[in-house]
């Protein structure tokens, strides 16, 4: 059937709509895939962001942790340096500064008593500790008195005898060391310990100066026996009373260490004439081998009895100065510990380590030097037995 004329406009319109919808739809949908594409590269940019907000994060702790590391560094050596540069104004002044360091007279009131001695005299000691209290660094820290001395409130009568030796050093440099009364020992080792004054922190030995048949080697303080019978040696030194000490003996050889005749302890001072061939000595402390505790000078114990120091083995003696006790240990173990007499004190106020041998060919070496062992008291039996005529002394 042949189209009217009226039909035609309509049917071209209806496809014109339908064009135009299909054209709206791909628009569309170009649109939405646009827009997914620019979600999708938003999202990548954010976590290109974040990722390099991290690293930027990162790179800025790493930083500051390098430069605080850095500055420590920097700090660190800068106080060295200054630590040096005080040190190197004690020890080398300058020309200017020399003069007035060696003609300066120091005015010191030491807890109410004065002195008055140049200023080289009382740094003359390497290291000690009176140097850098007088050096230019620290000498404005040390508080003055109502006259403008220089107030040390030190013991008076250590501090005197601490001038004595300066001053006698200064034009003697060998000069002896002052005889320090016994009741001021304490003090005097605190005050040169405290002061690092190095001349009077002596090393102890074994003294070689004895009236026994003992062969005592200079230098390592070995000592053997050569004849039978008791023989005994003291340390040139007292032990030191700044704090609590210790000092060991290792038995090299021992013949005979079932019936004892090897003895080890203090004395309240060196033995003299026949003082040398007994363990029965006023004002000691000894541990008799296989015997035990011998001497006069204590009170309470738990040491225990019939150690026997054989090859090999070592007995190791602490004084507490806190307690006045002394601690024993067979082989850095404590075997007990062992209380002075109240009414002993006073007569030991030095401590003197005391060494007997009673066996030929015995031989033992002393280590005044040993760590002490870090266990505390021990344990033990009761007192000590003489079962021989080595443990009884004579």
């Amino acid at each position: 059937m042949a189209m009217t004329g009226s039909s035609m406009p309509t049917m071209r319109a209806v496809e014109n709509d339908a064009l135009i919808e299909s054209s709206f739809r791909r628009l569309l949908a170009s649109i939405e895939s646009e827009r997914e594409k620019i979600r999708s590269t938003w999202q990548q940019i954010e976590q290109e962001r974040e990722g390099t907000t991290a690293e930027l994060e990162r790179l800025r702790q790493e930083t500051e942790d390098w430069c605080y590391r850095e500055r420590q560094k920097i700090d660190a050596e800068w106080n060295r340096l200054n630590r040096l540069n005080e040190r190197m104004s004690v020890l080398w002044p300058s020309d200017k500064d020399r003069d007035a360091f060696s003609n300066e007279v120091v005015q010191v009131n030491c807890s109410g008593r004065p002195f008055s001695l140049q200023k080289c005299t009382l740094c003359s000691v390497e290291g000690s500790y009176l140097n850098h209290m007088f050096s230019d660094a620290f000498v404005q820290n040390i508080p003055r008195d109502s006259e403008g001395r220089y107030f040390l409130d030190f013991n008076p009568t250590c501090f005197g005898l601490i001038v004595e030796y300066l001053q006698n050093r200064h034009l003697r440099a060998d000069a002896p060391i002052p005889v320090v009364p016994v009741e001021q020992k304490q003090n005097m080792d605190l005050l040169a310990e405290a002061l690092r004054l190095k001349p009077f922190l002596l090393e102890n030995r074994v003294s070689s100066v004895h009236g026994t048949s003992l062969q005592v080697t200079p230098g390592t303080n070995l000592i053997k026996a050569t004849h039978p019978g008791w023989q005994v040696v003291a340390s040139q030194h007292p032990i030191p009373m700044a704090g609590s000490s210790y000092f060991e003996v290792k038995i090299l050889s021992n013949p005979d260490p079932v019936r004892g005749g090897l003895a080890v302890g203090v004395c309240g001072h060196v033995p003299q004439g026949a003082e040398v061939h007994t363990i029965r000595l006023n004002d000691s402390v000894l541990y008799n081998s296989s015997n035990g505790l011998v001497g006069d000078a204590f009170a309470g114990h738990d040491v225990a009895k019939g150690v026997q120091l054989t090859e090999g083995s070592t007995l190791g003696l602490k004084h507490d100065l806190a307690t006045r006790s002394l601690v024993w240990y067979h082989n850095r173990q404590p075997i007990g510990s062992s209380t002075l007499k109240a009414e002993s004190l006073e007569r030991m106020r030095m401590l003197y380590p005391v060494f007997a041998l009673y066996v030929p060919d015995q031989k033992i070496q002393v280590d005044f030097t040993a760590p002490a062992p870090s266990h505390g008291g021990g344990e033990g039996g009761g007192g000590g037995a003489d079962r021989s005529a080595p443990g009884g002394g004579r």
